[in-house]
């Protein structure tokens, strides 16, 4: 038989018993017998099912109630709802299996899932410690801290004295099965959503100091981590070269980018003309449209007027594609400045122009420095424009020009995992570390404009 009819079998199974057992249980509750030990026994097949029904009935039970938990209509919500359940676990279960039967023949794979279990185990030992310190009274990040260390936090607060009257039942209760669960779901996702973070960091941080040209490195950190491929990266490429160029259009596209389409967007938002609707339509439709459909006119446009193999050129069309969807987001923020504002300073003297630089500008950074942050990341992330528009020789350019100098970073760090030639698998990983720096620092610095820019920007049209 092919695995998916094991699976299916079992699935087919696991589901009887899970059927098999609520019912079951349901009886034991009839009968008025509750508890781990009434759950155990109505998972044994067919004998938890007689065992219970030689019972009496609780008080106030009749057979009829009884009966009615065998009824059609029970039951078939009871098949549906425990379906949907081990369905549920079958598809959390089986990824699971399968990596750690694949971690068996792969040492990356062993170390990542070791990590998890540790760092999980650690988490759940944390989390106990301060559910049952602070049952007995004791809270604050010193419990927390206390809670890391493996085992003495157990024993420091078992040896303590209770501050609060809480019964020996409640303690017990921090360590019930139910509780380990519920901090094993929330803890492992936690940890899960770190490790697929925090390890491919780690590992180009790795596979950048591997030095390794054509293989790829199927462990965290080298075991013997060299700068060799930094030195091949600033002394045998144009490394400086293609960052400089992505800086100059990150830059030109942030700036001026942002300066044209706040302009545009001030006027949509405060001044009433003819065809307002009908253009604001249009750049909205427009920005439905992926910009490699016009690959071939951008092509031509850029032959035409001798841009071919010039970086900054790009600007023209990162600012260009980047107008509509930013538009309507500067457009929606400032739409909620209230004109009051405007009428005011106009009373005391001031046109249009001070209007807009003096208040409107002001209120509005959060939105201008969101927006300003994306233009910048765009050339960065970017392959496919300067993939296709600089890889030709600009006009007067002489025999022995060097084409890899018009590059930038996406394009020249493409190429060490693409090109034969220029084959460097720890080379591109130590390119990627210093692409992150320009982003990660604005990041940084405006961070909280960024995520009041975020939020203001969509709230209203």
């Amino acid at each position: 038989m092919t695995t998916f009819q094991w699976i299916l079998i079992s699935y087919v199974i696991v589901l009887a018993l899970v059927v098999n057992q609520g019912i079951t249980y349901d009886v034991a509750k009839k009968k008025g017998i509750e508890g781990t030990k009434a759950r155990l026994i109505a998972f044994i097949p067919i004998f938890g099912l007689i065992h219970f029904n030689k019972l009496d009935h609780a008080p106030g039970v009749t057979d009829a109630e009884v009966k009615n938990l065998f009824s059609f209509e029970v039951v078939s919500k009871r098949i549906l709802f425990d379906a949907l359940i081990v369905l549920l676990g079958y598809l959390v279960v089986i990824p699971i299996s399968v990596l750690f039967y694949i971690s068996l023949n792969n040492n990356l794979l062993q170390t990542l899932l070791f990590s998890f279990s540790i760092i999980l185990l650690w988490l759940i030992h944390q989390g106990t410690v301060v559910d049952y310190a602070s049952k007995k009274g004791y809270e604050g990040i010193a419990v927390g801290l206390i809670g890391l260390i493996p085992v003495y936090g157990f024993i420091h607060y078992m040896r303590k004295e209770k501050r609060r009257n809480v019964s020996k039942q409640a303690l017990r209760n921090v360590f019930s099965f139910k509780n380990f669960i519920g901090r094993a779901l929330i803890y492992g996702e936690i940890t899960l959503v770190a490790v697929i973070v925090i390890v491919p960091v780690i590992y180009i941080f790795g596979m950048a100091f591997a030095n390794l040209r054509s293989n790829i490195p199927n462990q965290l950190w080298p075991d013997n981590p060299s700068f060799e491929a930094f030195k091949y990266l600033f002394n045998e490429t144009n490394y400086l070269k293609w960052y400089w160029n992505t800086l100059k259009i990150a830059l030109i596209n942030m700036f001026v980018g942002t300066i044209l389409i706040t302009g545009a967007a001030y006027v949509f938002a405060r001044f009433q003309f003819k065809g307002k609707k009908a253009g604001l339509l249009t750049i909205l439709v427009l920005q439905a449209f992926p910009s490699f459909m016009g690959l071939i006119a951008m092509y031509v446009l850029f032959w035409k007027f001798g841009l071919l193999g010039k970086p900054t050129a790009l600007s023209i069309l990162y600012i260009g594609g980047s107008i509509p969807g930013n538009l309507w987001l500067i457009k929606g923020f400032l739409t909620q400045i209230p004109k009051d504002l405007d009428e005011s300073a106009m009373i005391d003297g001031a046109n249009k122009l001070q209007i807009f630089i003096r208040i409107i500008l002001p209120l509005a950074i959060p939105i201008l420095t969101f927006v300003a942050v994306s233009m910048f990341m765009g050339p960065w992330m970017d392959y496919m424009l300067p993939g296709y528009l600089l890889q030709f020789y600009p006009e007067g350019a002489p025999a022995d020009y060097d084409v890899t100098n018009q590059w930038t970073l996406a394009v020249g760090l493409f190429k060490f995992i693409n090109d034969l030639n220029y084959q460097h698998y720890s080379a591109f990983a130590a390119g990627a570390l210093f692409v992150g720096i320009p982003i990660a620092t604005l990041y940084m610095v405006f961070q909280r404009y960024l995520i009041e820019g975020i939020m203001a920007g969509a709230t209203k049209g």
